[in-house]
């Protein structure tokens, strides 16, 4: 008989949006895509026919003008279309992402009833019934080989997402959910091969008493049972074995973000006399399928055209004009057109005192002249909803510390470092920040100074509001916000402004029914002529200091000593 058996695992994740070969934001062809999927597909498929399994790690539902577009607006279909693409392709099993979630239930909850395959999820508690609210894991038969797969999810949404966005689950750590479920699996189903799909980072990402966002390395090293995990949502390629409790190792895999690469992965089963599986052994790559083109790119084109005829328009389509353009770079070096328009936005559909407001793009501008719909897609990123809640004085105060300590340093002299820069870490050879910008909240309707000499806690003083009212410490004031900021994301209410989770729950006024993106799309529309400017209501001090500093480090980060 033959002792061997052979599988091919293709494994995709964070796709955000990307189904399409085409840059809706920026009007060109783009690279990566579910289209160059199913061709890359379709070819291993023909190759190794009935030993070819499909797998997604989450975050399917989020990111480009196309998920946006049906998820909220497609009204032709009574599937949720990105299943429909899903089904087409032929993926075998995915995982749900917390994008997916924070789509909300009426979105995440019809893609998983259109897919043909399961959406995992077993750390993901139905408190309505104590069970997975997602199937917890999958069973595949290939080639006589037994394959089981356990998905997970990071815990952290309750953290990330307003309550109502998630209603009726709760989220359980993933070591221990995984122990659980590996044992569950191994004594029911004896499977040949156990993989653990991971919508969860490698390491490091935001850890609190409550939480661990990016657990696959700790998985890995304290459960034993999985033969290979395929984890995402750190949008970092990856291929690393690591070692087990047992003194074994788990290839721990990741292809990175928008499907510009595949990992595919063959594992070789040698089976004794009884067919049984003795041992197996894995060889990874991961595969650039940027550009790949071929029969089955123009039957996936054909069979989804009139949708991305209509994604098309729905970019295309004109909602004002910006008189001068806006470079989300400028906002790490002061008040910057980009943010304040965000702020300016924030404030007029809120009416709030005071403004918070992040760069959710390292390097993206949108040029004078007409202003369409894909426009906003650089102008913010996420399908976030806006929140008021009342905060202290103090607490402005303390959030805004902890804010501008994560990207300035303390300088001593004016030759001194600014920003907290460094290497990237999946691109050593670039500068980038040590920390994430979309924790770098400015404010608005408060004027103040960041003393770029002072340490932590002493940076930030507050002159006054906006309309040269007083500020005071001990005082009320209304804060707009995102969603993320309002549940704790980022910590600046918590560690920060000093607040727990629950005192934010009580300070919360009230939310928006629709996301951010619709509200600056109806500003721009209200406004039709817009000129976008900085407030100029704070800035570093001591601004020769300050001047020298961003002359060195804005061509430092973006190859460029002027604007």
């Amino acid at each position: 008989m033959d002792h061997t058996r052979k599988l091919k695992l293709i494994f995709t994740t964070d796709i955000h949006g990307n189904y399409f070969p085409y840059d809706f934001r920026h009007e060109h062809w783009g690279k990566g895509s579910l289209q160059r999927v199913h061709a890359f597909v379709s070819q291993q498929c023909k190759r190794n026919p009935g030993g070819t399994i499909l797998i997604d790690g989450g975050d399917m539902l989020q990111g480009e003008p196309t998920a946006y577009y049906f998820n909220y607006l497609d009204e032709e279909h009574d599937s949720h279309r990105v299943a429909d693409i899903c089904n087409f392709i032929g993926y075998d099993v995915g995982v749900i992402g917390n994008h997916d979630i924070e789509t909300g239930h009426k979105v995440f909850d019809k893609f998983v009833d259109s897919c043909n395959f399961p959406i995992l999820g077993a750390n993901c508690i139905s408190t309505e019934t104590g069970l997975p609210y997602f199937e917890p894991y999958t069973i595949l038969k290939r080639c006589g080989i037994k394959v089981a797969i356990i998905g997970f999810i990071t815990p952290a949404i309750p953290q990330w997402i307003p309550r109502a966005v998630w209603k009726g689950m709760a989220f359980e750590d993933i070591v221990e959910s995984a122990k659980k479920w590996v044992a569950h699996v191994k004594e029911v189903e004896e499977p040949d091969f156990i993989i653990g799909l991971l919508h969860s980072g490698l390491e490091e990402g935001i850890v609190t008493p409550e939480y661990k966002e990016n657990a696959t390395r700790e998985t890995a090293m304290n459960v034993e049972g999985f033969d290979l995990i395929l984890y995402g949502h750190d949008h970092a390629s990856n291929m690393e074995e690591i070692e087990t409790p047992s003194g074994n190792t788990v290839l721990c895999v990741n292809p990175g973000c928008y499907a510009h690469c595949v990992a595919e992965i063959d594992v070789r089963f040698m089976l004794n006399n009884e067919g049984h599986v003795t041992h197996h052994s894995c060889d990874c790559q991961l595969r650039y399928i940027g550009t790949i083109h071929n029969s089955s790119s123009f039957d996936f084109k054909r069979h989804f055209s009139h949708d991305f005829k209509k994604v098309k328009h729905f970019a295309s389509e004109k909602i004002g004009t910006f008189v001068e353009g806006v470079d989300i770079t400028d906002a790490y070096f002061g008040s910057s057109a980009y943010i304040d328009f965000i702020h300016s936005m924030q404030l007029h559909f809120s009416g709030a005192d005071i403004s918070f407001a992040a760069p959710l793009f390292f390097n993206a501008s949108i040029d004078a002249g007409e202003v369409k719909v894909s426009n906003l897609f650089d102008l913010y990123k996420f399908e976030d909803h806006l929140y008021t809640v009342v905060l202290t004085g103090q607490e402005i105060k303390n959030y805004l510390e902890m804010s501008y300590a994560s990207w300035v340093e303390q300088m001593k002299s004016e030759d001194d470092p600014m920003l907290m820069i460094g290497p990237m870490k999946n691109n050593p050879s670039r500068m980038g920040f040590k920390n994430f910008i979309f924790n770098f909240d400015s404010a608005a309707g408060i004027r103040y100074t960041v003393d770029i000499r002072q340490p932590e806690g002493q940076k930030i003083d507050i002159q006054g509001m906006a309309d040269g009212t007083p500020f005071d410490l001990n005082g009320k004031y209304v804060v707009a916000m995102t969603a993320y900021r309002a549940n704790g994301g980022g910590e600046l209410l918590t560690k920060g402004a000093g607040l727990t989770k629950e005192e934010i729950d009580e300070r919360i006024i009230a939310s928006t029914d629709r996301d951010m993106r619709y509200y600056l799309m109806e500003y721009i529309r209200e406004k039709g002529s817009i000129k976008p400017e900085a407030l100029h209501h704070w800035r570093f001090i001591p601004e020769d200091w300050a001047e020298k500093a961003i002359s060195r480090e804005r061509e430092v980060l973006f190859g460029k000593t002027q604007k």
